[in-house]
């Protein structure tokens, strides 16, 4: 396998949280495909994708965090105190290098690849339309790793529809218990779709900014860990 050059850095905070932002691009040359990657907001496209890591790392690697986008599912892999990676992208997997920054220790951070659930996406999908009430939504970005304030595996999905972006919900590792953390969504939008009693859309709409500064001011923060931890604060 062709080595990948699309470097991540995982920043650990004190939390034991784990921030992830793109460092470098890829250098190979004509770049990775990304053909098909539209199936991998599928059960049966993801499965391929956990096959393959499977297949490369063992049943049971030891999984830091797995994200799906339309550039393909990372699977951020510890080993030891450092971390490895793959993506699966174009119908290819492929190596991918990961760079841990910050002080801390990975330890009781990461979970089996047993443990990633190629059923959850489907359940997550159509779970994600019900909780919103907005017909067309389309889900852009689903992430798995244990959360910085309890320590549980949960899915964090991202979505867009109805006119409105930036549609933040969470879900159970098996894409159960499907929920917005910011309330409600249907008639957020008077020009969405959907039914549903509205959730307060002011209340709903500030939520959202908070948390968009939040992650601005993180991107921002680079690889500062007192920066990073001073975002939440």
């Amino acid at each position: 396998m062709s080595l990948v050059r699309s470097r991540r850095r995982l920043a650990l905070c004190a939390a034991l949280a784990l921030v992830l932002s793109a460092c470098g691009g890829d250098d190979s040359g004509g770049g990775p495909s990304f053909q098909g990657n539209e199936d991998l907001f599928t059960s049966a496209g993801f499965g391929e994708a956990v096959d393959a890591v499977s297949g490369e790392a063992g049943a049971d690697a030891p999984i830091l965090r797995v994200q799906v986008t339309e550039g393909g599912a990372e699977f951020q892999l510890r080993d030891g105190e450092a971390a490895t990676g793959f993506i699966y992208t174009g119908g290819e997997l492929k190596p991918v290098e990961v760079e841990i920054i910050g002080g801390g220790t990975l330890e009781g951070l990461d979970f089996p690849l047993t443990e990633v659930d190629p059923a959850a996406i489907d359940k997550i999908t159509s779970g994600v339309v019900e909780a919103s009430g907005i017909d067309d939504i389309e889900v852009t970005v689903m992430t798995l790793e244990k959360q910085a304030l309890d320590g549980q595996l949960r899915w964090v999905i991202n979505a867009e529809g109805g006119g409105r972006t930036g549609l933040v919900f969470n879900a159970d590792p098996d894409g159960s218990n499907v929920t917005s953390p910011t309330g409600d969504i249907a008639g957020a939008d008077a020009g969405g779709s959907g039914g549903g009693e509205s959730g307060g859309p002011a209340d709903v709409d500030s939520a959202v900014q908070d948390a968009q500064e939040i992650a601005d001011c993180i991107q921002a923060a680079g690889t500062d860990v007192e920066a990073i931890q001073a975002c939440s604060e």
